[in-house]
């Protein structure tokens, strides 16, 4: 018989009948007191075995001594230890920080403060505008009349007939030419009321502009006809009866400016020479100042008026009956001005005074404190001039004007250290600082409306 060769190398085969189990007490009764307490072992029922019955002594022997060990018990018991709060706050402080820094990358913003190039030169310039002209320098008239009037007292009474008086502006659309009229022409009004020139006068002919055609105007004193307060009227529009059956009767017209006042007849108050003089002279002052003061008031923000071109032109006083048995001196008086486009006069003036400028842009800023007079070889007349000659005289300042908008795109998106660069490309910037927000940032926003630029010599 052949011997099993494999059977010799595997282990015998164990039984769980061989195992020795040791013997084990009962548990413990869960009303133990802390005090010490002596437990009697229950009867344990010995497994006899023919093979382990000194093992079976041994056991229980064993066991008595444990169980009798088990009688007393010490509980002792650990502190609680308690939760540190450390890390609970450093976590919430490391996330308010990410919130604000979240936050305030929203908010992401930057300033842009420029200075540009300037200089004060000293001129001396005489220059020569054109009336109503685009393409040159240019000029254009302004005018404004106001009343004023003062109570004074009177003695006695006389017989007084007086003619109404006002202003009119003559229109002339017949044609590029000039139209003479002489001193009486007629002005009539749609009831038939007759008023008449009082010196001759000639209306410019029509121009063109921006492609229109503007009739020629001018503005001119005229009288009632006759005497009476029923020729003190309102605004109207007239006619030139001298022109009736003629196309000039309708391309020559004229329009009130002022309203017609001073007709009276019958008794009026008789007030002193001396007080009608004092009455007069105070009028005049105060009718100059008001009038400088309105129409400086009215003048474009983009055009200058020098007050030293302001003319006046004053009426004669006129006397009607006051209250409480006085008499009211009243007068009138229109202030002619000619104002400049600020850029066309600036332009003008650098072209003079820097004539290598070139195609720079150039304003300066104080036209309005430049010493303005009229070449007194070239008398000008508002009304009838086409041209107008002057000088200008005292330090201008010299600002030169930058494309704000294009400096701003250009700046979008860039670090600062490279918008400096691009800042300093621009020869019409004297000196910029660049401010962002949030500190930690030091890019300028991609989106225009959280960018600001501010420009010093504007503010």
């Amino acid at each position: 018989m052949k011997k099993n060769i494999i059977q010799d190398v595997i282990p015998a085969k164990k039984s769980i009948r061989n195992i020795e189990v040791p013997m084990r007490s009962r548990r413990v009764s869960d009303n133990l007191q802390e005090d010490s307490v002596e437990i009697e072992p229950k009867a344990e029922r010995k497994i006899k075995t023919p093979r382990a019955q000194k093992i079976e002594k041994k056991d229980e022997e064993r066991e008595i001594e444990q169980t009798k060990s088990i009688g007393k018990f010490n509980y002792e018991y650990d502190e609680p230890v308690k939760s540190s709060k450390k890390g609970l706050y450093i976590a919430l402080t490391l996330f308010i920080l990410a919130a604000a820094f979240g936050i305030s990358a929203l908010f992401k913003s930057a300033k842009i403060t420029i200075t540009p190039k300037n200089e004060i030169v000293a001129v001396n310039t005489s220059l020569i505008a054109k009336k109503n002209t685009t393409t040159d320098l240019g000029y254009q008239i302004v005018t404004l009349s106001k009343d004023l009037e003062k109570a004074v007292n009177a003695t006695s009474e006389q017989q007084v007939d007086n003619k109404a008086r006002g202003t009119i502006i003559i229109y002339n659309n017949a044609g590029s030419q000039p139209q003479r009229l002489v001193a009486t022409t007629r002005f009539q009004t749609a009831d038939g009321l007759i008023f008449r020139l009082l010196k001759d006068v000639s209306v410019p002919g029509n121009i063109v502009k921006d492609g229109k055609t503007v009739a020629g105007s001018i503005e001119v004193l005229v009288e009632a006809d006759k005497t009476g307060a029923s020729y003190n009227i309102g605004l109207k529009d007239f006619t030139i009866p001298g022109f009736k059956g003629d196309p000039k009767f309708s391309t020559i017209y004229a329009r009130s400016k002022t309203e017609m006042t001073g007709g009276f007849s019958g008794m009026q108050k008789v007030v002193s020479n001396e007080d009608k003089a004092a009455a007069d002279t105070e009028l005049t002052a105060n009718l100059q100042t008001a009038l400088s003061n309105d129409i400086v008031s009215q003048i474009p923000s983009n055009f200058v008026l020098f007050p030293s071109s302001l003319k006046y032109k004053f009426d004669p006083v006129s006397q009607a009956n006051g209250s409480n048995g006085g008499a009211v001196i009243r007068k009138r008086a229109l202030a002619t001005a000619i104002i400049f486009d600020k850029a066309a006069l600036s332009k003008a003036i650098v072209s003079k005074n820097l004539p290598d400028a070139g195609d720079e842009v150039i304003k300066i800023t104080n036209l309005d404190s430049l010493n303005f007079t009229y070449d007194p070889s070239i008398a000008f007349d508002p009304n009838t001039s086409a041209t107008v000659s002057f000088n200008l005289k005292g330090d201008a300042n010299l600002v030169w004007v930058l494309d704000e908008n294009k400096l701003k795109m250009d700046l979008l998106g860039l670090p600062k250290k490279d918008a400096l660069s691009v800042v300093g490309s621009f020869t019409t910037i004297k000196e910029a600082w660049i401010e962002t927000h949030p500190f930690w940032n030091q890019t300028i926003p991609m989106d225009p409306s959280k960018v600001t630029l501010i420009n010093t010599l504007t503010k």
